[in-house]
């Protein structure tokens, strides 16, 4: 595997968000506010048929994929409330495309290559335990 710095979890956040910035630029969307600090909620406001849409961007490393918790659903869910926006989840799992063993594809190295795992937008639960990990 190639040597280099291991992505913290700032870059690998802004990694995920620059992927759905992409995926929302090919759908015709404008977007019109990205932030890529890890406590701010949502990071993406964008408009597409007069419509404004909050993106709620979470990234995890392989073989994880971004969760979020329901307290922040439901802040997002007030604020797009607040603001008439739809509210979208987008869940961004990255792997170091050059490595050859499980713990090597799990640490993304800065200016590496990737395997992306994003399957596009969620739009937002009526409940918000829908996005929790819990086995019940």
């Amino acid at each position: 595997m190639a040597e280099g710095k291991i992505m913290n979890l700032e870059e690998l956040h802004f990694l995920g968000i620059k992927v759905v910035y992409k995926d929302l630029i090919d759908k015709g969307y404008e977007v019109l506010n990205v932030r890529k600090e890890l406590d701010v909620n949502p990071q993406i406001l964008a408009k597409k048929d007069d419509q404004f849409h909050m993106v709620l961007v979470k990234t995890g490393y392989y073989p994880e994929m971004g969760i979020i918790l329901p307290d922040i659903i439901e802040q997002v869910k007030e604020l797009g409330k607040k603001h008439h926006s739809e509210c979208w989840y987008a869940s961004v799992g990255i792997a170091n495309a050059n490595g050859t063993t499980e713990e090597e594809m799990a640490k993304p190295v800065v200016d590496g290559e990737y395997y992306i795992n994003y399957q596009g937008l969620i739009p937002f639960p009526k409940d918000a335990s829908a996005y929790t990990n819990s086995k019940e």
